[in-house]
């Protein structure tokens, strides 16, 4: 099964789409590419970067737009930019990244609004529909669920970026990820290789996940 059908077959059944860190709108275009016409929420924080994904989205009356990042509280945070974008967090990068993505280089920092999932709920409106959580917040991934608090138990699917290397200072490892989601009652529904790796090494950098709560019920 392809990465394509199987996000098919799992958003045959989802209302949602929560995409944090949604960089320009690669991964909502993606989703309607898989046939999702539901609703589309995404969150991008770097300025630059929020304008591509409000022009991507423009022509999308069911995809909505917000200008903040996801984490563990509300509040601000600074986010470490890079010239590409894709690897801009709010972690500082060890010297691995710069080694593999060398094209991709430091850009300066920037100061942007926080909101936690928990704080946001009732604002995105997401009580009784099936949402899927897609987290691709390089390195901040733990940070935004553990601000979701309990309406984490309110999503049915989740994806997100799984570490396999060291990328960013004091970002959670691999093992802290799983012991959170398997405390949190979500098992694995597949795990796919996301970058090609460390061709010095052969090292894998990282992995996606994605998980199915305990309370949801595979789709039939």
């Amino acid at each position: 099964m392809t990465s394509q059908e199987r996000r098919r077959l799992l958003l045959r059944d989802i209302d949602v789409v929560i995409d944090g860190g949604a960089n320009g709108g690669q991964y909502a275009k993606w989703m309607r590419e898989c046939g999702f016409r539901g609703e589309i929420i995404s969150f991008e924080p770097a300025s630059a970067t929020f304008d591509v994904l409000s022009e991507a989205a423009r022509s999308d009356a069911h995809w909505h737009c917000h200008h903040v990042a996801l984490g563990a509280e509300d509040g601000q945070g600074r986010l470490h930019l890079t010239r590409t974008s894709l690897g801009s967090s709010v972690f500082r990068r060890t010297d691995l990244p710069a080694r593999v993505w060398p094209d991709d280089v430091d850009a300066g920092t920037e100061l942007v609004p926080m909101r936690s999932l928990r704080s946001l709920w009732d604002e995105l409106g997401c009580d009784g529909q099936r949402v899927y959580l897609k987290l691709d917040v390089e390195g901040a991934e733990l940070s935004v669920l553990n601000g979701a608090g309990p309406v984490l138990d309110r999503i049915a699917l989740l994806e997100l970026e799984l570490p396999l290397a060291p990328l960013h200072h004091e970002a959670p490892t691999f093992n802290d990820m799983l012991n959170f989601l398997t405390d949190h009652g979500f098992s694995v529904v597949a795990l796919e290789q996301n970058h090609s790796g460390d061709d010095t090494t052969g090292q894998m950098l990282m992995i996606d996940g994605i998980f199915r709560s305990a309370g949801t019920a595979p789709a039939v």
